[in-house]
């Protein structure tokens, strides 16, 4: 089960504070709540999005949405001891016995398809252009997830500009009366206001965190692909290692040393 990211909690928690404690500073709450605003803002953003969506992507919106909140890391030290085990495995009992190590990564259906594809005796082409298939095809629907988050972002701020123009055109009509000058400037500034919040505090930074997840998880996809292809081509597992540790990080690398260390020593004593 993933868990929460407390660093999404904390930024937007950071976010809406700052905003929240100025409003007060500056005055109070009620001169920033303004009706027309919030239709203008929300309501046309709202219509915008579904006019743009089909509804059976508008029904994944929540879950999108939900995702950006969740934390996902991936531990690259961790993967590349799964790939030299089972280039072990394929070495010494042949590539049809990692037909049984598959069901151990029911959890990861990526590599799992993999090790099972080697099993069936695919070929190296075969195998690339199975496991690309599934990191583009998985890339487009997070694209779609992305495009909606930007398109509410877009349109709120184009939206709170649009209010602007609202309050502004009525405002310039009745100069000669003053009582009616100062709630018209309040839905010209209240408006965009509320598309700026809408955009760059919320939906934006979700954008960008889920852009990020995308990344991250095509990477290391990508880096379990190279890994699985080099068991396919028989190659040794200490060469294997060698090649995958080069995308790591010192801090991995080191890890990944004092790890292997302690492997070799639990088998040197088991040896004994």
């Amino acid at each position: 089960m993933k868990k929460t990211a407390v660093s999404t909690m904390v930024g937007f928690g950071i976010g809406i504070f700052c905003i929240v404690f100025s409003i007060k500073m500056s005055g109070n709450f009620s001169s920033f709540l303004n009706w027309p605003s919030v239709f203008i803002t929300v309501g046309g953003t709202t219509g915008a999005v579904v006019v743009s969506f089909p509804p059976n992507k508008l029904k994944t919106l929540g879950r999108v949405m939900k995702k950006s909140f969740k934390k996902v890391q991936y531990d690259f030290v961790k993967d590349i001891q799964t790939i030299v085990s089972l280039s072990e495995i394929a070495r010494s009992k042949g590539l049809l016995a990692l037909e049984d190590a598959a069901p151990k990564y029911a959890d990861d259906e990526f590599l799992q398809k993999g090790i099972l594809l080697i099993a069936d005796g695919v070929g190296e082409d075969v195998l690339k252009k199975a496991l690309r298939s599934e990191i583009y095809f998985a890339k487009k629907r997070h694209q779609d997830g992305h495009a909606m988050l930007d398109m509410i972002a877009n349109t709120s701020t184009s939206l709170g500009l649009l209010g602007t123009y609202i309050g502004l055109i009525p405002m310039l009509e009745n100069l000669e009366d003053p009582t009616k000058l100062g709630p018209l400037m309040a839905i010209e500034l209240v408006t965009s206001f509320y598309g700026a919040f809408i955009a760059y505090v919320v939906f934006m930074p979700m954008s960008k965190r889920l852009k990020v997840m995308s990344a991250d998880e095509a990477l290391r996809k990508e880096f379990l692909l190279e890994g699985l292809t080099s068991i396919m081509e028989g190659k040794n597992p200490r060469t294997i290692q060698e090649n995958m540790i080069s995308c790591l990080t010192k801090k991995d690398v080191k890890k990944m040393g004092s790890v292997s260390k302690q492997i070799r020593e639990l088998k040197m004593k088991g040896v004994a």
